[in-house]
């Protein structure tokens, strides 16, 4: 499972601007990343992904149905604005390297929409 999840980090660091890592780059779950995507609200976000059938969640899971940021997210990201910036990206059992790539090209798209 990690190295999916490295390519969908490393495929949306390198070629997407103004990202950053969230947490510890080791000490994490195998299938999940978290990500800011700094100048970019998390929700206009998910809804371009949605429409490429992205999924993705602006929380941490163990807040998932809150608006307002987990301890763990606010421990990662104190400042309030980049909070809501964020996407978490779970991978499962059944997820592909071609979802992986459809995914990061999905996200690249809808940064850039977002951006213009």
């Amino acid at each position: 499972m990690r190295p999916l999840r490295d390519a969908l980090e490393d495929g949306i660091l390198k070629a997407i601007p103004k990202t950053e890592l969230n947490g510890h780059k080791t000490q994490r779950l195998a299938n999940t990343t978290n990500i800011t995507f700094h100048g970019i609200e998390s929700e206009a976000l998910l809804i371009l992904l949605d429409q490429e059938r992205v999924c993705a969640s602006s929380g941490s899971a163990c807040l998932a149905d809150s608006d307002e940021p987990s301890h763990v997210i606010k421990a990662m990201k104190p400042e309030s604005a980049a909070s809501r910036q964020m996407l978490r990206f779970s991978m499962g059992a059944g997820t592909r390297r071609e979802d992986v790539t459809a995914a990061v090209s999905a996200v690249k798209q809808a940064t850039a929409t977002l951006r213009a």
